[in-house]
């Protein structure tokens, strides 16, 4: 008994050493960690409040660049590639940046446009404040700046020429910006220069005079074609032009030669010859002027004739061995059966009377008359 009470008591004693060696490491650790609490508090309070200054100021910057990019960022479309290796980025303020993919770097500052290039010319007109420059597509480097030239319109290359304008006049500059045909054009804005947008096809270029008038310029600025013209039209892909006075059609060729004088009502070309339209006839020939189809229109309708009343009292009607042809919204009378044309594509309108006889309109006093099936008047109404 004396034995177990001896072995308790010690336990006791074990137990009373641990719970002392506790409490004093526990007091041993709190006074350390208030001691390093109190050396790092100040610290602490500064990193503290920094964070919550800094929340409300991160919002605000990240509104402010939200706002900024919907107003001047990219867009994410609108983009344009000028070549392989560049492209004009679009921004929200409808401006444009020319980015280089090879190199990852922007060439330009922000451009109001930006053309196109020609097939066979490497640079683009681009605009920034009213001003006029180039840009060469293949790497976006500015060639012409826009900003030491006084060019407030400019077109794009063609076979090494652009036409600037400049205090009012059109020259024409080459790559290097040197002025090749001096300023001595007037600019018009006229729609029918719009269309040929002063380009060289073939070396020679339209261009008004101060009349109004058209013709065609060489590279030295030399009129090749004299300025006479109401129209004259960019070159078919065969080389040949369209030109125009009161209404009427003719054909330069390539090098300015008069291939149809201006007296046809209209001319088509083809890449293998011409489609004519005078007097109310329209033919095909080939380019060395043979008649390939010697008879051509541009629709045929039926026509019918009154042949007696329908127990209603209704007019019954025939069909005609006759046909209205069109030619350029004027008809003229065919044979339905022969193909034949009877009369020229001249009238306003065509009916028919009778088996024999038809009504024509003619297209200028709006009077009517009455025609035959041979094309000779009968009588007037």
């Amino acid at each position: 008994m004396k034995q177990i009470t001896k072995i308790f008591q010690a336990l006791l004693g074990v137990a009373a050493l641990i719970c002392t060696a506790l409490i004093a490491t526990g007091r041993l650790t709190w006074r350390t960690t208030r001691n390093w609490w109190k050396r790092r508090a100040k610290w602490l309070r500064c990193i503290l409040a920094t964070f919550f200054i800094m929340i409300p100021l991160a919002m605000v910057g990240l509104f402010l660049y939200v706002c900024y990019d919907e107003l001047y960022g990219r867009c994410d479309w609108g983009d344009d590639s000028m070549s392989k290796n560049v492209c004009a980025h679009y921004f929200h303020d409808n401006k444009y940046r020319v980015y280089n993919l090879y190199t990852g770097k922007y060439t330009t500052p922000k451009l109001n446009w930006i053309s196109d290039a020609q097939d066979n010319d490497s640079l683009a007109v681009y605009a920034i404040r009213n001003r006029r420059g180039y840009i060469n597509v293949i790497n976006g480097e500015i060639v012409i700046d826009a900003r030491f030239n006084n060019y407030r319109k400019a077109w794009v290359f063609s076979e090494g020429l652009a036409a600037v304008l400049k205090d009012d006049k059109i020259g024409f500059i080459n790559e290097k910006n040197e002025v090749i045909i001096p300023f001595l054009y007037k600019y018009t804005e006229d729609e029918n220069m719009y269309s040929h947008s002063y380009l060289f096809h073939n070396g020679f270029c339209a261009m008004a005079n101060t009349e109004g008038k058209y013709g065609l310029i060489d590279k030295t600025g030399k009129w090749a074609v004299k300025p006479i013209y109401d129209e004259v039209w960019t070159p078919h892909e065969s080389g040949y032009r369209i030109i125009i006075n009161d209404g009427k059609y003719g054909v330069l060729d390539s090098i300015c030669n008069v291939v149809y004088p201006v007296e046809y009502d209209d001319i088509n070309i083809l890449s293998d010859g011409f489609i004519l339209n005078k007097e109310g006839k329209k033919w095909q020939v080939d380019l060395s002027g043979n008649i390939i189809q010697p008879f051509m229109y541009d629709g045929t309708y039926y026509l019918n004739y009154p042949v007696g009343y329908s127990e209603n009292g209704d007019i019954q009607y025939a069909f005609a061995d006759y046909l209205k042809y069109e030619v350029a919204d004027r008809y003229g009378i065919m044979d339905r059966i022969t193909g034949k044309a009877i009369t020229a594509a001249i009238y306003s309108d065509i009916n028919m009377l009778s088996q024999e006889i038809f009504e024509v309109q003619d297209s200028e006093s709006y009077d009517w008359y009455l025609i035959d099936t041979e094309g000779n008047f009968a009588s007037t109404k």
